[in-house]
């Protein structure tokens, strides 16, 4: 159990407000629920590529064909696990839609392992259905989703993997199940491989008391199974190396640290009532706490430093004014309004300040659980690499951070002293969540269909390999087909000739340049630009 004053406090209110613990939880998993019911609607839309995921698909049409597994040579990711299943479930029809689809039941099982994790560290059902339904809540998780991108079923592995251990060095259950994640986890993204001290290092610390041979097996076997088997991967599924050197000299650790504020703070919005009404910890600041917030402030300083070079402090490139992943030039129509989105950005940054400031002194080793402490190492595990990062960091890289934290978070929510305003702005943030992923995905949806018409309307005007039709344009009808012709790849192919003839680029809805028109709640068109 975590924190038993605030389970007491939790128990003593059952009695007090019998009706706002049975209608809040049906609430939040209609929520989760509805969640998962958009994403499935939204998957069936046109079977087009969308961001990265044609690399992918590409794979898994690969293995369907007989060809074996085959990593494209411009993919940083493996992404074998996935290939895998969206081969399997699409039963040999590696369909765009399919694909997506096959993902769904992986978002599902992160919400139930999330809820399991919270109950586990003594969430109330509210709480705990709140940390189920954050990930569903959320813009930045559902639009990435709402593809074949790999990062969804790594946060999956992720979170599965976080519930394996804590029930492993809990309850000596499930350990080669934990050992099993550990395996695949880098076979879906390498950063997988840095699990695997964190996990080492909690087993370590939690369950030394109760060792067994069974112990003395897994922790052999995770020490040395991940690394071997994704080596070996590589060498038989990749054709050139994934990564170059790393230049250490030109490491920017603050293009991590600072998205760190507003990326978890995003995550943990939902929260933030409960953590500003949150009894303050016993004892006085020590030097862990002062050194949290310190970390806390320096992140929020970092917030200006990008508010003011990007003129916004999310780190993009899936969620931003524009809608969701917008990365075709020129002057997009923007489906958040500006007011509406700082107000997304000021709910972040105050999540995270109470999370870390005003609540600091409850993450302190002391006063965390050892299940706690676990969640936070594989956080951790999945932030440090971000500083060796060269060039740059995406909105979707700190998934797998945020992930693992939430179910902690929904623990310290549930001794919060003013439950019915916290339970009431935990709802409302989650439904506002699903308010913007349906304006924005719709509009997603219906630009690239414009964008995909207008390419077709440019290739009839000008040779292919002429024309800068889009990231996902250029792959699907440019380098794919040259790659599979040549056996040579050409990055710049993807991103689109140097001098086209013919460019695709973003308009407002009055544009009279020749182009493909799309509707929205903030219309615009795809034009034709020579």
């Amino acid at each position: 159990m975590v924190w038993p004053e605030a389970r007491a406090a939790v128990a003593r209110r059952a009695g007090r407000f019998p009706s706002l613990l049975e209608w809040p939880v049906a609430a939040i998993w209609a929520m989760a629920a509805t969640g998962l019911l958009l994403l499935v609607i939204f998957d069936l839309s046109p079977p087009l590529a969308f961001n990265d995921d044609w690399m992918y698909a590409w794979s898994a049409g690969q293995l369907v064909a007989g060809h074996g597994l085959h990593v494209f040579p411009e993919s940083t990711a493996l992404a074998l696990v996935q290939v895998v299943w969206g081969a399997a479930f699409s039963l040999g029809h590696p369909d765009p839609r399919l694909l997506r689809l096959s993902l769904v039941p992986v978002v599902a099982i992160t919400a139930w392992c999330s809820y399991l994790l919270a109950r586990r560290l003594g969430a109330d059902q509210f709480w705990a259905a709140v940390a189920a339904a954050t990930l569903l809540g959320m813009p930045l998780f559902l639009a990435n989703a709402t593809s074949f991108m790999s990062d969804t079923l790594y946060v999956g592995l992720v979170v599965a993997l976080a519930w394996s251990c804590l029930a492993w060095f809990r309850q000596g259950r499930w350990r080669w199940l934990c050992v099993s994640l550990l395996v695949l986890a880098p076979l879906q993204r390498q950063i997988g491989l840095a699990l695997i001290p964190a996990v080492m290092l909690g087993l370590l610390l939690f369950r030394w008391k109760t060792w067994t041979r069974a112990d003395t097996a897994a922790a052999v076997a995770m020490s040395t199974l991940p690394a071997a088997i994704a080596y070996a991967a590589v060498q038989l599924a990749v054709s050139h190396p994934l990564y170059s050197s790393l230049n250490v000299a030109a490491l920017d650790v603050g293009h991590a640290i600072f998205p760190l504020v507003p990326m978890l703070g995003l995550g943990v919005i939902p929260y933030a009532a409960a953590l500003a009404f949150r009894p303050p910890s016993p004892g006085r600041d020590n030097w862990w706490s002062l050194a949290v917030a310190t970390l806390a402030v320096v992140g929020a300083i970092g917030c200006l430093v990008d508010l003011a070079r990007f003129g916004m402090i999310f780190p993009g490139n899936v969620f931003s004014p524009l809608g969701f992943t917008a990365i075709l030039g020129g002057s997009k129509p923007p489906i958040f309004p500006g007011p509406v989105f700082q107000a997304v950005e000021i709910a972040a940054v105050i999540s995270f300040v109470m999370l870390l400031v005003v609540r600091r002194r409850w993450w302190t080793p002391r006063l965390l659980p050892p299940d706690g402490l676990v969640l936070i190492l594989v956080g951790a595990a999945q932030f440090l690499p971000l500083l060796a990062v060269q060039w740059f960091i995406y909105d979707r890289y700190f998934l797998p951070v945020i992930a693992p934290l939430v179910p902690l978070v929904a623990a310290v929510a549930s001794g919060t002293l003013r439950q019915p305003v916290a339970r009431g702005w935990a709802a409302a943030a989650l439904a506002a969540g699903l308010i913007l992923y349906v304006a924005g995905e719709q509009d997603y949806l219906a630009w690239q269909g414009a964008r995909d018409r207008a390419a077709h309307i440019a290739y009839q005007l000008a040779p292919r390999d002429q024309v800068q039709a889009g990231f996902e344009a250029n792959a699907i009808y440019v380098e794919l087909p040259n790659y599979e012709r040549t056996g040579r790849a050409d990055l710049f192919a993807i991103l689109g000739p140097e001098h086209p003839r013919i460019t695709l680029r973003f308009a407002p809805a009055s544009d009279p340049a020749a182009g493909v028109s799309y509707a929205s709640l903030n219309s615009g068109r795809i034009v034709l630009a020579q």
